[in-house]
């Protein structure tokens, strides 16, 4: 359809009444190429779309005798239909964390040879690596020990318990790679969990046996340092499906950031199928969305497991490979789940 502008129009008007809705006037502004939306000049010629007007007894709107004043002219016009979700599919992707707030404790380890060598050559005396805990988790030198946690503090072995930080990136005053525990996973392997307060309150209590006034000031100045390293000791062991390394920590971070962005845009699309829905009196619309989104939620889901399941027979367990297998197998089956599910939603309601 065509319309010859009026005194008074703006695109918002126009919408209005002729879509039914104010806010899809940015369709004319891009189907008529203009460059300055809020200027219009009297007579100017619009193109609306046919497929978007207001349908009135089962035809588009009508050519009342108010319109035809408004300067209405009906003539046949290339038709460009919406796209309202392009690249939808895109955004179905899982991390293996659902929560990105999820509790996380850092250990910095030394399994670089040419760093333990760096390093030896500093204290004079020989530092040794230890196995990547991506690939092999987290092991305390006895885990059947009973040393208490102010003794490990102390530097006391053989012990159960494996040195961690809550600073974000770890102790400042520790050498090595870093590797972020995730403390849920670790409490679901069976490690337990004993926190800053608690290794300091052991500390007093050896504090207050202690009748050597220079060890008591060296016990001072130890408590400084484990509340500065917001030191946590993890007893027992950690396997390596609950450590990443920062390789993988980044990636994590990255995918967990479009996976909100695919939350919000399930957000807009649920709301625009409601408003559709308020609109029409009808539940179809909201019908045929949920649809969508659940089918390309829940194929995602699948699809990561499957991809990380691929990974695991390629050798790719843990670290940034078996992220990259789920992330692909996420995305391949996050599309094809939406595109599938949406032709059978369309049978309801069409988008």
């Amino acid at each position: 359809m065509i319309y010859s502008v009026r005194q008074g129009d703006s695109l918002w008007r126009i919408a209005a009444f002729h879509f039914g809705r104010a806010e899809l006037w940015p369709a004319i502004a891009q189907d008529n190429h203009l460059r300055n939306p809020d200027r219009l000049l009297v007579g100017q010629m619009l193109s609306l779309r046919d497929s978007m007007l207001v349908p009135r007894d089962g035809h588009a709107a009508p050519l009342s005798g108010q319109e035809a004043g408004a300067g209405i002219i009906q003539a046949p016009v290339i038709e460009h239909l919406p796209s309202l979700v392009p690249g939808r599919g895109f955004f179905f992707v899982l991390a293996d964390e659902i929560n990105p707030l999820s509790q996380k404790l850092v250990r910095k380890v030394l399994v670089h040879p040419e760093l333990a060598a760096a390093l030896s050559s500093q204290v004079r005396r020989p530092i040794r690596t230890l196995p990547n805990p991506e690939k092999f988790g987290l092991h305390p030198t006895d885990p059947l020990s009973n040393l208490p946690p102010g003794r490990h503090a102390q530097g006391m072995k053989p012990s159960p318990y494996s040195s961690a930080s809550t600073q974000p990136l770890g102790s400042s005053r520790i050498v090595g790679s870093r590797f972020w525990i995730d403390v849920e996973k670790a409490r679901a392997a069976g490690a337990t969990l004993h926190g800053t307060e608690e290794i300091l309150a052991d500390l007093e209590r050896i504090a207050k046996k202690t009748a050597d006034a220079a060890s008591r000031i060296k016990l001072d100045g130890l408590k400084k340092l484990v509340r500065g390293d917001g030191e946590v000791l993890v007893r027992g062991a950690v396997p390596a499906s609950a450590i990443k390394g920062s390789t993988a920590m980044a990636m994590t971070r990255g995918l967990q950031g479009v996976q909100i962005a695919g939350f919000v845009m399930t957000a807009i699309d649920m709301k625009r199928a409601t408003v559709k829905s308020v609109e029409q009196q009808s539940v179809k619309p909201v019908a045929a969305e949920t649809v969508r989104q659940v089918g390309g939620w829940a194929a995602a889901w699948a699809g990561m497991k499957l991809g990380a399941a691929g990974g695991a027979l390629m050798g790719l367990e843990t670290g940034p490979g078996a992220l990259a297998t789920g992330a692909v197998g996420g995305l391949v089956g996050g599309v094809a789940g939406y595109y599938g599910f949406d032709w059978v939603a369309d049978h309801i309601d069409a988008n």
